[in-house]
């Protein structure tokens, strides 16, 4: 019969071994702590993505892991928008689990589960590969195998260079100097249309939104033919490449696609 310190003794040393086993100098324990911050998910198996297909997950310290990104609303109708998972790290693992609702194309609310091991764990970028997935209990392949995300500024929603009204001057280098975007304080966004010399009118019917986190930003728009679907909701996304309040100017890329802003006022 085994005394109960011996058992005590034999339980820490199993649990020693599994360690040991996980977590090594090459797969070292992931600090948690830098964990909780805002990442962008931009590059699947070593490819950069459009900068719509880009996903903003944010942890927080109470084991919530908030996935920004667009959202399926229907066939043809899409918005940006989150859903809210929970997350737990054990040594060098990352459980998150909860439900998809929109998101990844889920018109339905669908529960998953997902297993990643931590393959680069630095301060402000991490790639995070797959061990196992499913989605409504079933086990399934995400279309990738890795995600490399990039840690944000705490500072992102610090907004002050962006709010007031912006005309694009060019893009791709040819004249584009038709429409404007005014950014407000509250998240709001207004997208006007020249309509002569020096009058423009708001597009669309309803009110549009923005979200910026640093030098990402993801407008929803709704009824837009410059920028959206005409007569549906859709989203537009930019990588600010620089953005100076001092000389009014702002570039900007979507895709292929490189634009050229100038700062016309404040609201």
């Amino acid at each position: 019969m085994i005394h109960p310190a011996g058992i005590v003794l034999l339980c820490a040393v199993l649990f020693s071994a599994v360690l040991l086993h996980s977590c090594n100098a090459d797969n070292p324990a992931y600090p948690r702590e830098n964990l909780k911050a805002t990442w962008i998910a931009d590059t699947y198996d070593g490819v950069l993505q459009d900068e719509r297909n880009y996903t903003v997950m944010t942890f927080s310290p109470s084991g919530t892991v908030t996935y920004a990104g667009v959202l399926t609303l229907d066939s043809a109708n899409y918005q940006w928008g989150q859903n809210t998972l929970n997350y737990d790290i054990y040594c060098c693992d990352l459980s998150i689990r909860g439900k998809y609702s929109g998101l990844f194309g889920c018109l339905q609310e669908m529960e998953t589960y997902q297993e990643y091991s931590f393959v680069v764990n630095e301060d402000s970028l991490m790639t995070l590969a797959v061990d196992s997935w499913s989605m409504g209990g079933v086990e399934a392949e995400p279309w990738y195998s890795q995600m490399t995300l990039r840690k944000i500024p705490s500072t992102y929603s610090r907004a002050d260079t962006l709010y007031g009204v912006w005309q694009f001057n060019t893009r791709n280098g040819e004249e584009f100097s038709n429409y404007r975007l005014q950014f407000l304080s509250d998240g709001v966004l207004y997208v006007s249309e020249r309509t002569g010399e020096n009058s423009w009118a708001t597009m669309g019917d309803s009110t549009d939104y923005y979200s910026l986190y640093h030098d990402y930003i993801a407008l929803t728009l709704y009824d837009n033919g410059a920028f959206g679907t005409p007569g549906k909701w859709d989203v537009r996304c930019f990588s600010i490449d620089s953005v100076s309040g001092r000389s009014g100017r702002m570039a900007v890329r979507s895709g292929s696609d490189e634009y050229m802003l100038s700062f016309i006022s404040a609201n």
